[in-house]
């Protein structure tokens, strides 16, 4: 592949990472929207921002089944692109709230296989000596969309609730860019000894569903730094608006970290992840303490530092881990974990500090830093364990 043919390859894959943080668009006009129905309750109101994320589970499932298989990789991004569009702007044509959840779930469709085909493009069309790189400025990418498209959420809510909706319009874009621009990966030839069974038949190893529970444990023990954090810095005499402030800290600091993921990880391969981990404890740490807002900034960079290392680092030991044709599977699985854990987290802590009285929100992060600790316990043991029989050199993709 010429010079020329990989940068529109990259921006193909970019500009589908750009749309990847879309479900959070319309977050800062949950209150708009409330006060345009003022007969739907608040748990019901908030099926607005949850029912995609409900969608995209079993979504991305499916969708990491067939992709490269019986439907093409091109055909499934572009349906996403797609549907994240047209069931993304929908919305401010209609007047009904059942209506309105039910264009939510056709853009959970688009969402749930955005964020598992945009890494396994990477792995399918980028060289292994690249794809750590690739896999950082994609993070990076995927952040700043996020805030762009979070902020033209916020600015077309405060001029009528439903001009919150058209800042999907990005969607349209990222459709053309990959139509013309994103080619369909070639299917790898099967690993020796398989070449008597179909690419179907080939197992899923159980590594990845181990990576899918980590990441699911990982989003549990976070979630409470994004959902709760204005709360707890009302505790302190923060606003809303100082709550937005400190949290768009936790981008900054993935963007960051996305910038040299590649560098790190080509150096320090899979301690990357436990590097992240660190991180997280730090902020966790912050949070439970700090009584100013410049330190929950920290805490909130420190935070986005952590996840990006983690998470990044997560994907390219599975992906290393897998056959090419299984990079959809394995990246579906660990999407799914990553989405269940954030949809249970605020279940979990409501059941644990129900059960035993726990009135401080800041529960949340000395359990978070306890369970971030132990994590980095287990994964130090089990690097160790590991470094006779497995070099501490990056993994690689597999040959084909």
């Amino acid at each position: 592949m010429n010079e020329k043919k990989q940068s529109l390859v990259l921006l193909a894959i970019f500009s589908f990472a750009f749309i990847a943080m879309g479900v959070g668009t319309i977050t800062p006009a949950i209150a708009a929207i409330g006060a345009a129905f003022p007969t739907v309750g608040f748990s019901t109101l908030l099926l607005v921002s949850t029912i995609p994320s409900l969608v995209s589970i079993p979504v991305a499932i499916i969708g990491g089944s067939i992709a490269g298989k019986s439907v093409k990789y091109r055909t499934l991004v572009l349906f996403a692109a797609l549907m994240f569009t047209i069931g993304g702007i929908i919305p401010y044509f209609l007047t009904d709230f059942t209506l309105i959840l039910v264009s939510r779930a056709f853009f959970g469709l688009g969402l749930g296989l955005i964020m598992p085909l945009n890494t396994a493009l990477i792995f399918n069309l980028i060289p292994p000596e690249k794809q750590a790189n690739i896999m950082g400025i994609n993070g990076v990418v995927m952040n700043i969309g996020g805030i762009v498209l979070q902020l033209l959420g916020g600015v077309f809510a405060s001029v009528q609730w439903n001009y919150s909706f058209l800042a999907h319009a990005f969607g349209l874009v990222t459709f053309l860019i990959t139509l013309f621009f994103l080619p369909e990966p070639k299917k790898h030839e099967l690993p020796a000894g398989t070449l008597d069974e179909p690419m179907q038949k080939l197992k899923i190893p159980a590594s990845i569903f181990g990576w899918g529970i980590i990441l699911g444990i990982i989003f549990i023990l976070c979630y409470p730094s994004l959902t709760n954090m204005s709360s707890v810095l009302q505790t302190i005499g923060a606003n809303s608006a100082v709550a937005g402030i400190v949290l768009m800290f936790m981008t900054v600091g993935g963007m960051l970290a996305g910038v040299v993921f590649g560098k790190i990880f080509n150096t320090l391969g899979r301690q990357t992840l436990t590097i992240g981990l660190v991180f997280f404890i730090l902020s966790q740490v912050l949070f439970a303490f700090s009584q100013s807002v410049p330190l929950f900034i920290i805490g909130e960079a420190l935070m986005g530092i952590g996840l990006t290392l983690a998470m990044t680092s997560i994907n390219m030991m599975a992906g290393a881990s897998v056959h090419p044709s299984q990079t959809p599977m394995a990246m579906s699985i660990i999407v799914t974990g990553m989405n269940l854990g954030g949809f249970l987290s605020g279940y979990i802590y409501a059941a644990v500090m129900g059960a035993f009285a726990i009135t401080t929100l800041r529960f949340q992060y000395y359990s978070g830093a306890l369970g971030f600790t132990a994590l980095l316990a287990f994964f130090l043991i089990l690097f160790s364990v590991k470094k006779t029989a497995v070099s501490d050199a990056p993994p690689q993709a597999p040959t084909h």
